[in-house]
């Protein structure tokens, strides 16, 4: 079978199209096995990595492979496969690689895994993962490279080690419960959870046999929790609720995780009034060393990953005419670090915020934003447009938090007084696009 797909996909609030080929051979080995050939190539619109504004276009490309078996194999034996065979098991062996073209870098990456999934009732599937292995190779261009270093110093570690030519494996163990989610006309309930442990590889082979060929290596732990509910209120209203969370923690030599396995708060399906990933860690403003630009808004300009992570959302969708629907939504939380990162900074007296969880107060820095929006049911697919707008910014100072009296809908501005210091600024609007419903 041969099956062509164009498309366009959404990723950071941006849209672009993409096209998908793909290659399907059943029972390739008389024993109901598939092969599974794909290809992929898009063009996306992305917020750029170290510039606080603008969309970029981001080039995504690559080719996997697969292997499915109806049952269990390797190390499972033939009476094990007999006992096991009401459970629907099936076994996927995958090798792939990608391609990402950004203007700050390219990035490359050889991927090999293994998987078993199988079902003990109707409504709840397991997934194990023994096998996920990586090579990472990135190339910057020399002004990102410098940037790197730059964040590097001020605290910001996480980035400049992502960078860094990497070998990454991990195990992953996936419980999904599954009522109803995704048919959008019933009462529904979604839930998966998720651990991963990273480096387990590294107990079975010598590590300095990875550094040797110029890589670095992870070890860490990583775990999340995802609960959605869809409640039907009448035939033209719908309420729907998530709480995400997560947690991941490095105990290896270099203290930070794969970039892909950080957590990022921000964007069109997590919280709508921040731009994608920008959002955190805790107070900290969204730069280390300079607060705002010269017009007096904050200067969002690189990634916020976190190792803890905390988000909510509620939504009322309701029907307005014919395919058109519409929605207000309500979305809290942020992610957080082990470590607070103005620790890190060569200059740490002129950092703000924290970037640490604090049982105690963490509550404190939690965002809040909220906002309307429209989606249009094309049957075949949801197009989703959202207007975010802030209303608790941990991030800005005690008795300025909150900024919902401060909404700009369009050209964001601030005063400046004979000091030089600003005041009466007004926050700008976040213009989310989506496909599907963000959760």
């Amino acid at each position: 079978e041969w099956s062509n797909e164009i498309g366009m996909n959404v990723t950071q609030g941006y849209p672009g199209p993409f096209y998908n080929l793909t290659f399907k051979k059943r029972n390739i080995f008389r024993g109901l096995e598939n092969f599974e050939l794909n290809g992929r190539i898009g063009f996306e619109g992305v917020a750029a990595a170290t510039s606080s504004g603008g969309v970029y276009r981001s080039t995504e490309a690559g080719v996997n492979a697969s292997l499915v078996f109806p049952q269990f194999i390797f190390p499972f034996r033939e009476a094990t496969q007999i006992r096991f065979g009401k459970y629907n098991p099936k076994t996927r062996l995958s090798v792939g690689y990608s391609y990402s073209d950004r203007p700050e870098y390219r990035r490359a990456s050889i991927n090999l895994s293994n998987n078993y999934t199988w079902q003990t009732a109707r409504n709840t599937q397991y997934s194990l993962s023994p096998v996920n292995i990586s090579l990472i190779k990135s190339t910057e261009t020399a002004a990102f490279r410098a940037r790197l270093r730059q964040l590097d110093s001020l605290g910001n570690y996480n980035l400049v080690r992502s960078f860094n030519p990497s070998f990454v494996s991990s195990m992953i163990f996936t419980v999904t419960w599954n009522r109803n989610y995704g048919t959008y006309d019933r009462n529904a309930v979604f839930t998966r959870a998720q651990i991963e442990t990273g480096g387990t590889s590294l107990n079975f082979i010598d590590p300095g046999f990875i550094t040797k060929q110029g890589l670095q290596y992870f070890k860490y732990l990583r775990f999340n929790l995802d609960y959605r509910k869809v409640r039907i209120l009448n035939r033209w209203a719908t309420f729907a609720y998530r709480l995400n969370t997560g947690v991941a923690y490095s105990y290896g030599a270099n203290h930070s995780l794969p970039y892909e396995k950080f957590y990022f708060a921000g964007g069109s399906n997590s919280i709508r009034a921040w731009r994608p990933r920008r959002l955190g860690p805790g107070s900290v403003p969204p730069t280390l060393n300079t607060n705002m630009t010269d017009d007096g808004m904050f200067d969002y300009q690189f990634e916020k990953p976190g190792e803890i992570l905390i988000e909510g959302s509620m939504e009322l969708r309701s029907k307005i005419i014919g395919f058109v629907d519409g929605a207000v939504f309500v979305d809290a939380g942020n992610v957080w670090s082990f470590r607070n990162l103005s620790s890190e900074s060569t200059d740490a007296s002129t950092q703000k915020g924290n970037a640490q969880l604090d049982p105690s107060t963490f509550y404190k820095e939690i965002a809040i934003g909220t906002g309307f929006g429209l989606r249009f049911d094309f049957t075949f697919l949801i197009l989703r447009f959202d207007i975010g707008i802030k209303v608790y910014d941990p991030a800005r100072d005690e008795g300025d938090k909150f900024v919902l009296d401060k909404v700009s809908f369009f050209k964001p501005y601030a005063k400046q007084d004979a000091n030089g210091n600003f005041y009466d600024i007004r926050e700008p609007v976040i213009y989310n696009v989506g496909i599907g419903f963000p959760f």
